[in-house]
């Protein structure tokens, strides 16, 4: 009587422990994980004693941890996953950020200062748009824009818009250069 007792205080203990563990989840998408082993610890919890008297406890065990073997496996699979594509991401960063320097050069190469330079890419690297502010400079000083005349192209402007267009093999659509 003492066995059964006992047997049903750990399966009280386990759904008790169980309920707080997926309370405590700090992400829903992991409730599915935890309920999958949770499932096999109950299996053995629930089948223990009869299969204990079989003789066939062993095999239950060694069928559920190589069970638990093969989703932690799944588990990994994902988790590399979701890494390469948090890498991913770093990568364009990185690759905008060196681009926006590039573009940096080439407008203070047209004596632009550049103040803003902002270089957004695909998925597959590729340059989709680019937006520059810059400010005039003549012989090193810089010069205010006239407002009466922002209508007007700057000669300036226009090669540089050139350049990245040919050097990046744009649109003129994704090139976007302010001077204020």
């Amino acid at each position: 009587m003492s066995y059964v007792y006992s047997w049903v205080k750990n399966l009280v203990c386990f759904y008790l422990f169980l309920t707080v563990v997926l309370h405590l989840l700090p992400k829903k998408n992991y409730q599915k994980y935890v309920r999958f082993f949770s499932g096999m610890l109950l299996t053995i919890l629930v089948t223990s004693p009869i299969l204990s008297l079989m003789g066939n406890e062993e095999l239950l065990k060694e069928r559920v941890s190589q069970a638990g073997f093969f989703q932690e496996l799944d588990n990994l699979k994902l988790d590399t996953a979701h890494l390469e594509d948090v890498q991913k991401e770093r990568y364009i960063r990185e690759y905008e950020r060196a681009l926006e320097l590039d573009v940096t050069r080439i407008a203070e190469e047209k004596e632009l200062l550049v103040t803003e330079s902002r270089v957004r890419l695909t998925e597959e690297y590729q340059v989709e748009s680019i937006v520059v502010a810059a400010v005039l400079k003549e012989d090193g000083v810089v010069q205010k824009a006239d407002f009466l005349e922002l209508g007007r192209e700057y000669p300036r402007v226009q090669e540089l818009k050139q350049e990245l267009m040919q050097f990046y093999q744009l649109d003129e659509d994704q090139i976007h250069i302010d001077i204020e």
